[in-house]
């Protein structure tokens, strides 16, 4: 997979580098054609602050005049990842189904990708040629 580097442009409220990882391809996907990204629903956000401090990626603002997290880079979200809506004590986040991304994976041809470079750290693999490859569109081998 090519290495894009992010700029960065700028640091956010609590002096962190913000990088646009929206440049940056999600297993050679344009990262910016895959709508997963965290949505707030404010009738519920109590304005802890959780999401905004504990994610990596940089997605969140904070509003200080409202009092709430704001999402403000969403396409800097991992693909797959709902972390801020797990921790969320509120359930105020909400994610795509579990479905969309899977479809994305299938798409992508993920599962194959992810095998290829776990394969040269791994001393050996447990899995069938046929199940590496398959998609979750697919049937699954039949094992006899």
């Amino acid at each position: 997979m090519p290495n894009v580097e992010a700029p960065v442009v700028g640091k956010d409220a609590l002096g962190r580098p913000v990088k646009d990882l929206s440049v940056v391809p999600w297993w050679g996907v344009e990262r910016k054609e895959i709508e997963w990204y965290p949505k707030i629903n404010y009738d519920i956000c109590a304005g802890c602050g959780i999401c905004f401090v504990t994610c990596g990626r940089r997605v969140f603002d904070w509003d200080s005049e409202e009092g709430k997290p704001v999402v403000a880079r969403p396409y800097n979200c991992m693909v797959g990842c709902n972390t801020c809506a797990m921790i969320c004590p509120c359930d105020a986040i909400e994610f795509p189904p579990k479905e969309y991304i899977k479809k994305w994976v299938a798409k992508g041809r993920v599962t194959k990708k992810a095998f290829e470079i776990v394969s040269q750290i791994t001393k050996k693999s447990n899995m069938s040629e046929e199940e590496i490859t398959a998609t979750p569109d697919q049937d699954p081998p039949k094992k006899g």
